[in-house]
């Protein structure tokens, strides 16, 4: 019965090994899933020049008119 009580722990630690490959794995597509909405995310929002934002919107209009007097 020794052989038996053996293969039976055997099995064990073959099976308690596989379940953590599994979580591992299961881990690392969730991980993958995250940084991929992370950089699809950031792939989306629209890359502004700093003088058409917030303050500097005056900035935009410079040098468009010029009055020249003779």
């Amino acid at each position: 019965m020794a052989n038996i009580s053996g293969v039976g722990s055997e099995a064990m630690a073959y099976a308690s090994e596989a379940y953590s490959a599994s979580l591992a794995k299961s881990a690392q597509h969730q991980e993958a899933q995250q940084s991929l909405s992370l950089i699809e995310s950031a792939a989306v929002q629209p890359i502004t020049p700093p003088a058409s934002s917030g303050a500097h919107i005056t900035t935009d209009v410079l040098g468009q008119n010029i009055n020249i007097r003779v």
